[in-house]
This record gives C-alpha cells, structure tokens and sequence, in this order.
C-alpha cells in the first residue's frame, strides 16, 4: 500500500512552496490577463469598434509590472501587442495589417506599453531596482574601514 502524500508534499506540488511553477507563474498569470482582456474585447466588439479599444490591453501591462516587476510587464507588453494585431485590427484573426496607419498605432502602442511597464515598476519599487545600492563602491569602502 502506497503512503498517501502529506500536507507537506502538497505544498511541494501545489503551494507557494512549489519549485516547478514558482518561476513560471508570474507568465502564466501575465497570459491568463490578457486572455482575459482578449474576451472582453471580443465581447464588446459587436457594441464598439474594438480597433479603437486596443488601448485596454495596456491595463493588463500595468497590472504584471506592478505586482510583478518590469521584466513580466514588457512581456505582457509584447504579448498584448500581438494580440491586438491579431484580435483588434483588420483584417481580423491576422498578424496581417492591412493599414499602414494601423501599423504605426500598433508601434507606438507598443512603445507606450514598455514605458509604460517600466515607469510602473520603477514607481511601485521594483525589487531588482531597490535592491541594488545606489553607490556600491562607497558601500564598499565603509565595510573596509570598519573591519580595518
């Protein structure tokens, strides 16, 4: 008879603990958001025009660089931009872009949404930017001059 798992090896599999998905996690909830944002796009689209509602896509952007950091939300950014052309723009269910003009809207767009994930990471203290000392040499320096 084989042992049954205990709340320890749960957490293992399943919990924060987990080693498999902890580093995988942060893009699998990137994904899931702008999944989401896609259906509701796609729902309203039949009330509004969706091409000029492709700008949604910069809220999940926001989100994944706020919670977390900027590496996850320039992800989210490109991510978001492909689904735009593909979902938003004509001809639909295309990478294709027939109107010059909307390839420019889907560049800046782009743009817009890695200044956009960088600047909300740096506002909310991304812990790669905190982490690091603002002057390292000086840092360095005191730690000598106290051991000497």
């Amino acid at each position: 008879m084989a042992p049954k798992p205990g709340p320890a090896r749960l957490a293992f599999v399943f919990g924060k603990e987990s080693r498999i998905l902890q580093p995988v996690s942060p893009v699998l909830v990137a994904f899931s958001a702008i999944l989401l944002t896609t259906v509701v796009l796609l729902a309203v689209d039949s009330f509004l025009d969706a091409k000029a509602l492709a700008f949604i896509y910069l809220l999940p952007v926001t989100v994944m660089a706020m919670h977390y950091g900027s590496t996850v939300g320039v992800l989210t950014s490109f991510g978001s931009a492909l689904a735009a052309a593909y979902f938003c723009f004509p001809p639909k269910f295309s990478f294709f872009i027939s109107d010059p003009l909307n390839v420019a809207e889907l560049g800046f767009f782009l743009l817009l949404a890695v200044i956009a994930s960088k600047t909300v990471a740096v506002l909310t203290k991304d812990e790669r930017v905190t982490r690091r000392p603002k002057w390292p040499l000086i840092g360095w320096w005191r730690r000598r001059r106290k051991s000497a």
